[in-house]
Parts: structure tokens; C-alpha cells; sequence
């Protein structure tokens, strides 16, 4: 088994290190020379990182960092500046080298099935929508993607062939797909353009080659961009009191399409009609009414089979005649699809099935079903969340698509039978994990999703389970490191979420809310001001622990400290020290705070009260002017901390508001240990156990590898098992490590949001550190007009 990361005060031989002025011995003279000499000894090769510290352990500058050295008698000199290139006050101080022998690999990814193991082949993770060609390829919409797959062509055996690159998400207008069909010769999305001028929430319909995927405009004359389009800002058009998660599907309302020979046929929720053109030109050939329809499919005869009011199946022909209404008793159809064998398959998302019926001129028979509605703790594929499509081979195999809670989807294959083929899935997006230090093997995302960590030394993982109940409430962006503790034989997951905590009981496979640390997103209704409200919630403070045993919170339950238009507390984010104690960055204060954690209530759970928070490390008025964005107790009690300073502030242009230039490091009473800059604009860190930290880079997504010391001795940047590729970091939640008592290696996951995944890295090796003599600097010491190392 190999050995973990060490870090150590001493490892002899491999490192000498003597601390010599310029005459051999330590200087104590009012004109010094301007520069000190320090002398040292390899016995190997190493990469060696090296500071000067003053007696009291503190760091005045860094030599080096991450410069390979041969063995050998060395010579390291200063120039007697700080880290602000201002000479070092009188005093005694000593050098301290780091020789790292530790061993980084990207030993694998989490959270994505897709093959090869980049943006071409990733599984996207919002599936609206699916196809088949008549060949038996695959076809999705997908909604969002930060990698472009706005659709995207699988073959008949879960491989991917191409996606949209782009051409949806960076078109006209710019936005997303959600519905999608095919012919023999194109394929056809639905579009809703953004929000915002220019695009003004175009609602479209656009076509595209399938043999390339390239866009093909229609060839009509009355067009946008080539493009059929329907709507422009249909959220002005809304009915009043539309209830939101109505509205929000009202707002991109053509929600179906299908094809025959000469027709395209589009669903409109906004309108309550079908919209009929001719597939060629563009040009509108007529429509006609039908109640909120949705999904739509086209039979063998050329008849129109259209879902009305969720839970009926009408017919009606071309020309939009009503001729029939066969199903009657459906909770919410999304999409239906025929077989060639005259069967009509029903994604029925409401009971969480795939209906099946038997199909005789214009009626139906119920026949069967694929399929349960899931619960949390469900992973079996034909357990189904929210069903969001359906489609049917060739051969008659059933392809469904899935959402997840939270985030993710899932595609799947199953034979005529019902009988599973393969299955495609994403659980993550903008998301992190760890694993429990008392159980290395247990993987919890902040999606809620259950791993089994099977091979450490390979990176190989197990999807488990989906842990969460849906609908979930009390969920928002992420925004610090999740943590799994255990409190009295109880394992609780900390999700860092919003401007709060949230904290959920596992339990098997399944995660009960169990008390929340809360703020303006979520509110204390649960609402997000992002996505469910038209306004944001005024600032507000409140906590809620799970005292009756409901995992349900009430509003009576709210313990409140500062009622909303009240809040006093503006955060970033925030993180969880392994006691279970709050900390974050106050950025109204420019402090840093602690929140401590209560008693356990009489289930278990813990418990907080925003009354008890208070100031732990005040605003720095200091030259350096340290301004903080997150802050983290390590388990040696001492806190890191990321943020801006005067010495090293945020550059022009800088998109990661979140983030920081400086890394800072003070004792358990609060006293600065040391500040260093960055090697480029990091969002995130995380403290190692057992000493050290490390930092998410934003544009490169590398991870840097600080020692407790404040020096910077190693990085990791995506590998092979990421296919050398990573998005941007843009979060607090960019970057997670535990420590595996399994093998003493460390385990360091990243987020990935641009291939939807967790990255996995290892740590294994060992870190030298050696403290040599001192040198006495006096009051006469100048500043150099350069430095030399």
C-alpha cells in the first residue's frame, strides 16, 4: 500500500540546511550587507519551495516556489524585503526549505458516464427532450450545456457521434433547445432565446442536417434568421396568478413537435393550439385549438395524437378536426411516440411511467407499463423522477430520458421487453463532493447523490443513489465545501448552499433535511430569488432544526434572529469546521465570523442560533488591507482565508467576483501567520488535513498545493481521466480534500462544470521541511535595486 502524504520538520538525510550571512557566521551588525546568503545541502534531486520567517514563525517573503533542484551544495539569497517589497523590520530570522516528493494524479471523474471522457463525449445534464432516426441513432435536447452539446446524436449504442457545438447556445437567437423530432433528412429543436435584448425570449423553431448536424435555415421567405418563429417575450403574455412552476413552462410554451411527410406540427401551452407548417419552407399552413397540449406524435395514417390537459390523449386530424379522444386517465403526459407495431408509448412523468398501449384505428388499449415513480435512496433505471422523454426504435426499443432532483439525467435503452440495454447519466452540475473521513468509501455530492468509491488507486466509482425526496426545497447555488460528520453515531451531510448551511441526516441511502442555517437565498419559505422569484428576498436571518422528526420545516418551526428587511450579514458563502461550528467572510464587515454550532436537539440534529455569532478576526487596517471572501478553520484550529488586499488586488476585468488574490493563514487566536498572492484569481480553497491548503485556480483549474508554512510547492491540473479538460472554477465550492485513513493518500475532488462531473485526484508522498539557523537583521539595511535568488 502506498505511503500517504507526510509533512515534517525534519527528514534527514535527504535535506542539509545550514543559515549563513555573508562571513560564514549569523550577523548582528548596524550595515549589514544587502543581501543575506543562506547555504544548504541535497542529498537528491527535489522540488524545493523556500521562504524567509521571522522568530516568531511568521512569513516575511518567499524565495521560491516550485523550482526542481539537482543535489548538491546550494547557495539561496535575500535582499532583506517583505512580501510587500518593504525592507524587514530589525529582528532574527531563519529560512525554511520545502522539498516535495509527492506524487499528484488525476485518478479519475465522478458524476458522468460519458465516454471518452471530455466535452465530446459527456453526458449532458439537463435531457428535455429525445428522438429516433430511422437508422436507430438517438437524438436529444438538452436544454443548458456549458460544452455546447445543445443537442446532441448518440448511435444505437449509447456512443456519441456529434453535438450542436454551439450552434444554439452562441446563435440567433442565443438560448436553448427543449424540443426535438426528426426525418429522414433533418432534425428539428424548439428554441427559447434568453431573457434579455436582443433575443427577447424568441420562442423559435430551427432545423438542422442530420447527417452533420450543421443548421440548414428554412427556405421560406417571412422568416427570422431562417427560423419559424412563434413568440417574442411570452412572459408578457402570461394569465394573471399563473401559479410560478406553470408560468415557468408558459414562458417557452412550444413544448412538442413532430413530423410526417410534409407537416411540422409544433405544441403551444401559451396559445392552447397546434401550429401547422410546411417542413420545408417554414411557412405557416394553419392551426388549431387544443387545451394546454404538450406532447404530440403523428400514426402510421397521418393522424395527430396531441396530450390535452395533462391527462387526456386527443386525435385529430391534419387539418386539426377532432376525431377522437382514446386516454383519459394519465397523470401528465410529456411525450409519446409510436412503435412500428402500432403501439403508442406514453411518458407519463406525473405517475413516474412509460404507458404502453395498443393502438386499433383511433382507439387505445392499456396494455402495460415501464416503470415506478422513484423515491429517495432509487438508483434501478426504471425508477423515474421526473420522466422527460420518450422515443421508440426501429426495432421497437424503448428510449426514455430522465431529470434528476437537483441536478442531472439520464438516458436509457431498454429492449422491447423492458429489459435495460445501457444507459447513459450525469448527476452533476456546478457541484462538489466528499467522502466520509470514519467511511473513505462514501461519496456525497451536493446534489445529493450517493457514490461508492470502489479504487482508489484507478479512480473507479459507483453510482448508488439518488438520496434526496423531490421536490426539494431549501436548495440554491453552492457556495462552499461540503462536509460529512458524525454527531453521536449519526452521519450528517453539510451542504454550504445560498447565503446559508443546509444539513441533511443520511440515513441508508436516503438524506433527511435536519436543520438549516438560513438567509435571503433560500428564504425561510424555501424560495430561491434566482429562479423562483421575480424579486430577491430582503436580507433576513433564521436557523430551523428538525425537532419533530418531520424533515419538513413549517414556518412556526423558524427560529428568527434578524426578520426579513432586517438581515444584517452579507456573504459569499460558508464553511464548516469539523466540529460543526459556521465560519464565513462578512462582507459588510470585512471581518471574519464565526457561527458556532448549538447542542444536539433530542433527535440528534444539530442546532444554531444567529445570536451567538460573532467576530472572530477583525477588518484588517493593516498595509496589507486584507479583505476577506471565505474563510475556513482547519483541524489544527488555525483559519485560512481567501480574499483581496491592497498588496494584491483584484485585476481589471476580473469575472471571479467570488474569489481571491490572497491567501492568508492566522493561529486559532486570530493573529496572521502569513499572506502570500496567488499564483492567478483563485474562487475557492480548501484546508488539508493535518496542515496545508489548497486553492482552485479559476481560469486554469489547476489546484495549488500550499504547506502550513505558506509555501507553494505543487499543483494539479486535469489528466487522461479527465481528457485534459476542465471549465473554469467560479465558485467556493471549487475544490474538497479528506484524508484516507485507508492508505494515508489524500483525496482531492474538484468542480467540473463545463463536462458536468466531479474531477478526483490524489495525493501521495511526503513534504521535507527543515528550519536552518537564524541571521540577525539591523535597522540600516537597504533596499536593493533588485533582488537576487
Amino acid at each position: 500500500m502506498k505511503s500517504g502524504l507526510r509533512q515534517q520538520a525534519i527528514l534527514l538525510p535527504i535535506l542539509v540546511l545550514l543559515s549563513l550571512g555573508d562571513s560564514g557566521s549569523p550577523q548582528n551588525s548596524s550595515t549589514p550587507s544587502q543581501t543575506q546568503r543562506f547555504y544548504y545541502t541535497l542529498s537528491q534531486q527535489a522540488i524545493t519551495s523556500a521562504g524567509v520567517y521571522d522568530s516568531n514563525g511568521h512569513l516575511i517573503r518567499v524565495l521560491w516556489q516550485m523550482q526542481p533542484t539537482s543535489a548538491g551544495k546550494h547557495t539561496a539569497t535575500w535582499n532583506g524585503l517583505d512580501m510587500g517589497d518593504q525592507p524587514a523590520p530589525p529582528g532574527r530570522y531563519h529560512l525554511l526549505v520545502a522539498a516535495n516528493f509527492c506524487v499528484y494524479r488525476n485518478v479519475g471523474v465522478i458524476g458522468n458516464s460519458g465516454l471518452p471522457p471530455n466535452a465530446q463525449g459527456h453526458t449532458p445534464a439537463s435531457i428535455l427532450c429525445v428522438a429516433t432516426d430511422q437508422e436507430g441513432n438517438i437524438y436529444t435536447a438538452n436544454g443548458w450545456d456549458e460544452a455546447g452539446a445543445d443537442f446532441k446524436k448518440w448511435d444505437k449504442y449509447g456512443h456519441s457521434v456529434y453535438d450542436a457545438h454551439f450552434q444554439i447556445r452562441n446563435g440567433k437567437p442565443n438560448g436553448i433547445p427543449y424540443a426535438i423530432a426528426v426525418d429522414k433528412d433533418y432534425l428539428y429543436c424548439t428554441v427559447g432565446g434568453w431573457a434579455s435584448p436582443p433575443w427577447n425570449e424568441r420562442q423559435q423553431v430551427e432545423r438542422f442536417r442530420l447527417s452533420d448536424g450543421q443548421e440548414v435555415p428554412f427556405s421560406g421567405q417571412h422568416l427570422v434568421d431562417g427560423h419559424i418563429q412563434i413568440y417574442e417575450w411570452p412572459s408578457h403574455l402570461l394569465p394573471q396568478n399563473v401559479p410560478p412552476d406553470e408560468a415557468e413552462l408558459l414562458k417557452t410554451p412550444l413544448r412538442g413537435i413532430a413530423v410526417d411527410q410534409q407537416n411540422l406540427f409544433v405544441t403551444d401551452l401559451l396559445g392552447n393550439r397546434v401550429w401547422r407548417f410546411d417542413k420545408e419552407s417554414g411557412d405557416l399552413l394553419g392551426s388549431f385549438s387544443v387545451p394546454t397540449p404538450r406532447a404530440i406524435a403523428v400514426d402510421p395514417q397521418g393522424h395527430v395524437w396531441v396530450s390535452a390537459e395533462k391527462h387526456e390523449i386527443r386525435v385529430y386530424s391534419a387539418t386539426g378536426q377532432q376525431l377522437a379522444v382514446p386516454i383519459h386517465d394519465l397523470s401528465e403526459a410529456v411525450e409519446i411516440a409510436f412503435s412500428p407495431l402500432n403501439k403508442l408509448y406514453v411518458a407519463d412523468t406525473g405517475a413516474g411511467q412509460v404507458k404502453i398501449y395498443a393502438i386499433h384505428g383511433l382507439k387505445a388499449r392499456r396494455i402495460g407499463a415501464l416503470g415506478q415513480k422513484a423515491k429517495a435512496g432509487d438508483r434501478a433505471p426504471d425508477r423515474f423522477f421526473h420522466l422527460t422523454g420518450i422515443a421508440i426504435a426501429p426495432d421497437g426499443s424503448i428510449i426514455t430520458t430522465q431529470k434528476e432532483p437537483i441536478s442531472g439525467a439520464r438516458l436509457a435503452k431498454w429492449s422491447p421487453n423492458g429489459k435495460l440495454q445501457w444507459e447513459q447519466w450525469c448527476t452533476e452540475f456546478v457541484s462538489l463532493g466528499i467522502n466520509a473521513p470514519d467511511s473513505p468509501t462514501l461519496f456525497l455530492s451536493m446534489s445529493g447523490h450517493l457514490f461508492h468509491l470502489d479504487d482508489f488507486e484507478h479512480g473507479k466509482s459507483r453510482y448508488v443513489a439518488d438520496g434526496l425526496n423531490d421536490p426539494v426545497l431549501y436548495h440554491s447555488d453552492v457556495h462552499g465545501v461540503p462536509r460529512i460528520l458524525t454527531f453521536q453515531g449519526r452521519r450528517f451531510l453539510f451542504l454550504p448552499t445560498g447565503d446559508g448551511v443546509q444539513v441533511y441526516r443520511l440515513e441508508g441511502h436516503v438524506l433527511h433535511l435536519a436543520a438549516l442555517v438560513g438567509g435571503r437565498d433560500p428564504d425561510a419559505t424555501g424560495k430561491s430569488h434566482y429562479w423562483q422569484q421575480p424579486h430577491p428576498s430582503p436580507p433576513q436571518q433564521w436557523t430551523w432544526h428538525d425537532q419533530h422528526g418531520t424533515g419538513h420545516p413549517q414556518m412556526n418551526e423558524i427560529l428568527w434572529f434578524k426578520p426579513p428587511g432586517k438581515g444584517t450579514v452579507n456573504v459569499f458563502g460558508m464553511d464548516v469546521d469539523d466540529q460543526g461550528n459556521i465560519w464565513f467572510a462578512n462582507l459588510d464587515t470585512h471581518s471574519i465570523w464565526e457561527l458556532p454550532k448549538g447542542r444536539l436537539d433530542t433527535h440528534g440534529n444539530p442546532t444554531y442560533d444567529w445570536a451567538k455569532a460573532h467576530e472572530v478576526i477583525p477588518h484588517d487596517v493593516s498595509s496589507l488591507g486584507f479583505d476577506p471572501t471565505m474563510a475556513q478553520r482547519a483541524d489544527d484550529g488555525s483559519i485560512y482565508a481567501l480574499g483581496w488586499s491592497h498588496t494584491w488586488p483584484s485585476p481589471p476585468n476580473n469575472p471571479f467576483w467570488m474569489g481571491g488574490t490572497t491567501l492568508v493563514r492566522f493561529d486559532k487566536l486570530g493573529r496572521r501567520l502569513w499572506a502570500v498572492p496567488l499564483p492567478e484569481v483563485c474562487p475557492g480553497i480548501c484546508f488539508l488535513p493535518g496542515g496545508g491548503c489548497l486553492a482552485g485556480g479559476g481560469r486554469s483549474a489547476n489546484i495549488y498545493h500550499y504547506t502550513s508554512n505558506g509555501l507553494l510547492v505543487g499543483k494539479m491540473a486535469p489528466g487522461a481521466a479527465m481528457g485534459n479538460q476542465s471549465g473554469w472554477f467560479d465558485n467556493h465550492a471549487c475544490v474538497a480534500v479528506t484524508h484516507n485513513p485507508l492508505d494515508h493518500g489524500w483525496d482531492v475532488f474538484a468542480e467540473d462544470d463545463y463536462v458536468d462531473r466531479i474531477a478526483w485526484y490524489r495525493i501521495e508522498g511526503k513534504i521535507a521541511l527543515v528550519n536552518g539557523d537564524s541571521v540577525i537583521v539591523a535597522d540600516s539595511l537597504k533596499r536593493p535595486s533588485h533582488e537576487t535568488q
